[in-house]
């Protein structure tokens, strides 16, 4: 039973007079508008950045990270070195532009942000998930 429902019984039975019921009811509001409601802050959910390579020569790569730590790597310049460094891929004939790769992250992109196939079979996607 609620605190104002409590109040009408105790004035009913007697116990307090309807002066004090009022009193006692205005005190119930004005705590219940004082006090702050408090929402739940939803859990931050991880997202990653996925990068997927597979050449016609049968390297693959296949790269999960967090974004914040893709966003600081392509920051200070290395987002190609994610992908290629110290690999064979690096031999691969496809020149991303990493630079609109990285603006769209910042903008928020979520998904597929890079679908290649070429013509010699290499493949590569990027996305953020």
């Amino acid at each position: 039973m609620n605190e104002k429902m409590k109040i009408l019984e105790m004035v009913e039975q007697g116990q307090i007079s309807p002066e004090e019921a009022a009193k006692l009811l205005k005190a119930l509001d004005q705590a219940a508008s004082s006090t702050p409601v408090i929402t739940p802050q939803k859990a931050k959910t991880l997202r990653m950045f996925k990068v997927y390579v597979l050449s016609h020569d049968g390297d693959k790569v296949n790269i999960q990270i967090p974004l914040e730590f893709a966003k600081l790597a392509m920051a200070k310049g290395n987002g190609k070195n994610i992908v290629f460094n110290n690999s064979k891929l690096g031999n691969l004939d496809i020149d991303l532009d990493w630079d609109m790769i990285q603006d769209l992250i910042e903008q928020g992109a979520t998904g597929n942000l890079v679908d290649i196939e070429t013509n010699d079979g290499d493949i590569v996607k990027i996305s953020i998930e």
